[in-house]
């Protein structure tokens, strides 16, 4: 791994044993089709919230605690979820991200959607889980925008082992083609 070729934060390294941290290689963060993604889905989950006036500027810093994912869903899929409104807490966070997502998997599950997050993944701003959940939300419910295809990114997977960091990279597939991912119904 070349420190000088990734914006390693402090906090990215610090692992505990057989622990592992991912991030999306920043050439990818480059790529137009990455960009446009990211574009066209902070767009429609602003058209979507507008009533609410929620505003949407970065994915990772506004959609980890559940409260915007909360909002999008109720309107998404018009009916009300059972959760605390503001919470401030961790665990108060990641509880109601859990219930957020307990509802997106019962939506999706019978769908055959492979579930590529978790409560853990969303918290902690890991931007392809939460890209992979927005795609779905958006294919399921039909959102009217054009998501663009073939979308893949270069994920570097760092794991601890034996208290020595190792990296590996992945590739990621964000979208497929617009038939496929319509296909899924």
């Amino acid at each position: 791994m070349s420190p000088a070729l990734l914006d390693v934060h402090p906090e990215d390294t610090q692992l505990e044993e057989n622990e592992e941290r991912t991030m999306i290689d920043p050439t990818s963060k480059e790529d137009p089709k990455f960009k446009e993604l990211v574009k066209v889905l902070l767009s429609w989950i602003n058209d979507v919230l507008v009533e609410e006036r929620i505003i949407v500027k970065q994915l990772e810093e506004d959609l980890y605690d559940g409260q915007v994912l909360q909002k999008l869903l109720e309107k998404l899929a018009d009916r009300k979820l059972n959760v605390a409104e503001v919470t401030q807490s961790e665990i108060g966070q990641k509880q109601k991200l859990q219930t957020v997502l307990e509802a997106v998997h019962d939506l999706l599950r019978p769908r055959g959607w492979a579930l590529r997050w978790n409560v853990d993944s969303i918290h902690g701003k890991n931007l392809v889980a939460i890209l992979h959940l927005l795609v779905a939300l958006a294919v399921h419910f039909r959102a009217p925008i054009r998501l663009p295809e073939h979308v893949t990114v270069q994920v570097v997977v760092v794991r601890k082992r034996e208290g020595l960091l190792h990296s590996s990279h992945v590739s990621e597939e964000l979208t497929t083609t617009t038939e496929m991912m319509m296909g899924r119904f």
